[in-house]
């Protein structure tokens, strides 16, 4: 099964210690697969980012900076990160916690705008 041909993933490759069994989601920076750990059987989302954005340094700091940030905070707000690094196609990976759910666009679409909140008196 073909993933993305930009990175040169596909179902069955590894990045770090997942196996990537399919695409998630894409945007402009990168995309995210979802991966299950070789020997834990763990599942996670690893996001990967495109290849010319992988060649910035700054971009790839600021991409690991967020990482550790996030790493470094434990709240259920904050996804989970456990690991990062380059992946073997050269390209700037991170390995995070797997969310169940539907994005924002799709619960809005459903059941339209979220409630202001009102002030306290």
């Amino acid at each position: 099964m073909m993933i993305r041909r930009a990175n040169v993933i596909t179902g069955g490759s590894v990045i770090g210690a997942y196996h990537i069994l399919a695409t998630i989601g894409s945007g402009g920076m990168g995309t995210v697969y979802l991966g299950e750990h070789t020997l834990l059987g763990r599942r996670a989302a690893v996001k990967l980012l495109n290849p010319e954005v992988s060649h910035d340094r700054s971009v790839v700091d600021r991409f690991f900076n967020e990482a550790r940030a996030s790493a470094a905070i434990n709240h259920p707000g904050i996804v989970q990160i456990f690991d990062f690094g380059y992946a073997e196609v050269g390209a700037a990976y991170l390995v995070m916690e797997l969310l169940e759910g539907a994005d924002l666009a799709s619960r809005i679409e459903r059941h339209g705008p979220l409630p202001y909140p009102t002030p306290c008196a």
